[in-house]
């Protein structure tokens, strides 16, 4: 029952993640929109590919914040939600009440973000490939920044780890 309960805290961590990630990449381009011209959203879903870059292209001369405040928000939400699920995952184990290590719920919620932001990049709001692979670099840049400052890379000490003073990793 402990393991059911430990993984199923993990994807409950992973989730609240996601979840932080839309709020955040969602509020930050509300608040951007409040500087730029509205997204055409109407003609982009009525459009196809080639109609939807050619939106895009006309929408991105007329406002050249557009691609940045992009960049801006998808790092951000990405980055948030990682630092948060390192700072969760410092909880001991019910199990060993040691520290989880928090490398496979990170590198999934990067995965995760990395997918939806080539799918909304390419095809939904498709911005080219050039600004699509400037997000992704981008977007996993400040998501490391964020995992190293939650102390992603840290080594979690538990009490099983360390059996005399001498042996306490001092870092």
């Amino acid at each position: 029952m402990n393991k059911f309960l430990y993984a199923l805290r993990s994807i409950g961590i992973t989730i609240v993640g996601v979840v932080i990630a839309v709020l955040v990449t969602s509020g930050l381009h509300q608040l951007f929109s409040l500087f730029l011209d509205a997204l055409p959203m109407e003609d982009l879903m009525a459009a196809d590919w080639a109609g939807r870059s050619n939106i895009m292209e006309t929408y991105m001369a007329a406002n050249p914040f557009a691609i940045y405040s992009m960049l801006i928000a998808h790092s951000l939400g990405s980055a948030l939600a990682v630092y948060w699920y390192v700072r969760a995952t410092k909880v001991p184990s019910w199990r060993t009440r040691a520290g989880i290590k928090p490398y496979t719920g990170a590198v999934v919620l990067l995965a995760l973000w990395i997918w939806g932001d080539v799918q909304n990049d390419l095809y939904d709001v498709p911005v080219g490939v050039f600004w699509t692979t400037v997000d992704v670099i981008i977007t996993i840049a400040v998501t490391a920044l964020a995992f190293v400052i939650a102390g992603g890379l840290r080594k979690h000490e538990g009490p099983a780890r360390v059996t005399s003073e001498e042996e306490v990793y001092r870092g």
